[in-house]
């Protein structure tokens, strides 16, 4: 019995003193329902109910496991919107595609005018 109560007494000290460490490195902005200042109080004057009490109603929503820290992991993953899947799907492949039909069309009309001059020349000749 005795070594079962002195753990429960070394867990509540370290919860006690994790409990003011978090109190004192959160934000005052992000501190729910009391200041900070009455929250600190709470948690020093009646160290075991005002611990739980600071965990369930003044801790900041979101809080990691680490004193002050106020991120955490998100419930529900992120969605990004998708990416291209394919090449005909990315912006720079259609770019690249109506550049090369510009480029094509410029050749064969810089052709076709070639050889419209050379006719000429023939036929001058």
């Amino acid at each position: 019995m005795i070594f079962g109560e002195g753990v429960l007494g070394i867990a509540l000290l370290f919860l006690w003193i994790f409990c003011i460490f978090d109190v004192i490195s959160s934000e005052p902005e992000l501190v729910r329902n009391l200041p900070k200042l009455v929250w600190l109080l709470i948690v020093i004057i009646v160290p075991d109910v005002g611990s739980i009490a600071w965990l369930v109603l003044g801790r900041p929503r979101g809080a990691a496991l680490s004193p002050g820290a106020t991120w955490s992991r998100p419930s529900r993953p992120q969605r990004t919107p998708p990416g291209p899947v394919g090449p005909e799907d990315s912006p720079h492949f259609l770019k690249s595609i109506d550049e090369q039909r510009r480029l094509k069309a410029w050749e064969d009309d810089l052709r076709r005018r070639e050889e419209e001059l050379k006719r000429k020349d023939e036929g001058d000749a």
